[in-house]
């Protein structure tokens, strides 16, 4: 971030023991509301709490194996090795990367084309996400004390009643319905299969007495053509897909929840200035000096988080920009069912909803944090100081924003350079189409890519 001249001048000292109990004195004409600190929140921030009901959700699909959630003390979430969380995340790696390998091995056999290569690219992709979010998981004990530093902060203690400020039930149901959709898509893409296999049954006249079975070895044949197939492993096969895709949803339902808990600190710290610029604060140097304090901790508490998850992002663009051109991909398709019709619209939907909540809260971080550039204008000449000067200075020489590794930051902009990116690479996906129009293409009622063909029905 810039400004690190300013930055090591006020991280030095301890806030603690530079800030008075007593609150600050003002001087004030007309009605204004009673300072900040003249009321206490009847709801205290406290981040983890609000996350845990998701973080339980995330477990029940193999994601974020944190041990120790249920508690209501956030130092004891911590990623045990042996845990039950542990062994179901690495189960379902291990089952990730074999069926990537028997999607390659699939399409080694039936060709590539523009449609199918999302076969292997998909359990690939979720393996690297599970991992990214197993690594944020593994570090996730050093990021709990700075949040809790943060939220500690006076500031952040106080019921700021603004537009700005974050709500955790609405969070909460942000967070739920990416889940619950994510889950219903996946549901529908089921639904669209085993309706696509019992009508290549009905076309192709075969008889089959098992519909469960039939239904396996015709989706999974290449993983079949190597285990044994039973009911059970083809149930856990069920659970292991359902619980890698919703990798694509947790990696974008934990980053908005992080980014929206940080803006909404800048937010309380924005409300406070705000309020501040209408009054003549007394001990002006003493107030700006614990903006400028505060406003570095919560800055600090977000080089951190994204020192972990950063990678988690620059996949989650990545992810989420191929997902739209797969999707923008199969609506120029001219023959399609009415049921696979309604699942691509539903689809594209989801992934472009979930990219767009994504990408808003995290430019709200960027909004939130530059916001101080505008309230401090509006302080009277009467209250600026020196320490007031270098808060102007800290804030308008840095770069605060959701970072992607450093490739690229999350703002407002990044909408728009995305909605370009979707243009030329779906214009590459269209040329690929073309060139591989006569490849991966299996016959109607052939038996190449399965290892299983039911018996023909008996005609009277």
């Amino acid at each position: 971030m810039g400004g690190s001249s300013d930055r090591s001048a006020t991280v030095g000292f301890s806030p603690a023991k530079e800030r008075n109990t007593k609150p600050f004195q003002f001087v004030g004409t007309g009605t204004i509301s009673p300072p900040a600190s003249a009321a206490v929140a009847t709801n205290v921030m406290n981040f983890h709490a609000t996350i845990r009901p998701v973080l339980i959700v995330f477990q029940l699909f193999g994601q974020f194996p944190v041990h120790g959630i249920v508690s209501e003390k956030a130092s004891r979430w911590q990623l045990r090795w042996c845990s039950f969380q542990s062994v179901l995340c690495a189960i379902l790696l291990v089952m990730g990367c074999f069926l990537c390998f028997v999607e390659y091995d699939r399409l080694m056999v039936i060709g590539v084309n523009a449609d199918n290569v999302i076969g292997p690219l998909f359990y690939l992709d979720v393996v690297i996400i599970m991992v990214l979010l197993w690594r944020v998981a593994y570090h996730w004990a050093t990021v709990v004390p700075k949040w809790e530093q943060v939220e500690a902060l006076e500031v952040m203690q106080y019921n700021v009643r603004e537009s700005g400020s974050r709500s955790s039930c609405r969070i909460r149901a942000v967070a739920l319905l990416l889940l619950g959709l994510g889950f219903a898509e996946h549901m529908m893409s089921i639904a669209k299969t085993l309706y696509g296999k019992v009508d290549e049954a009905r076309f192709c006249h075969w008889d089959y007495s098992n519909l469960p079975e039939y239904y396996a070895r015709r989706t999974h044949g290449f993983v079949f053509r190597r285990l044994p197939y039973n009911f059970p492993f083809f149930l856990f096969m069920e659970y292991a897909n359902t619980a890698l895709t919703m990798a694509w949803t947790v990696q974008d339902v934990l980053i908005i929840m992080i980014s929206d808990a940080i803006a909404g600190y800048f937010d309380r710290l924005n409300a406070r200035i705000l309020f501040y610029s209408t009054v003549q604060v007394v001990s002006s140097e003493k107030f700006w000096c614990e903006i400028h304090s505060d406003y570095v901790m919560i800055c600090e508490l977000l080089e951190h988080v994204m020192s972990i998850c950063s990678p988690l992002v620059v996949v989650s663009c990545g992810t989420n920009l191929y997902l739209i051109c797969y999707q923008l991909f199969h609506l120029v398709e001219t023959e399609k069912s009415i049921i696979k019709t309604v699942f691509t619209y539903f689809s594209l939907f989801c992934v472009i909803l979930r990219t767009l909540l994504m990408l808003h809260h995290c430019s709200a971080v960027h909004e939130a944090a530059r916001r101080p550039i505008k309230l401090c204008r509006r302080v009277p000449t009467s209250s600026w100081c020196s320490e007031s000067e270098r808060f102007y200075d800290f804030v308008r020489k840095s770069s605060i924003a959701i970072s992607a590794m450093g490739l690229f930051r999350l703002t407002k902009k990044t909408m728009l350079t995305m909605l370009g990116a979707i243009i030329t690479y779906e214009l590459v996906m269209l040329h690929f189409a073309q060139t591989t129009a006569h490849r991966g293409i299996v016959e109607e009622c052939s038996s190449v890519e399965y290892s299983y063909e039911p018996k023909m029905e008996s005609r009277h």
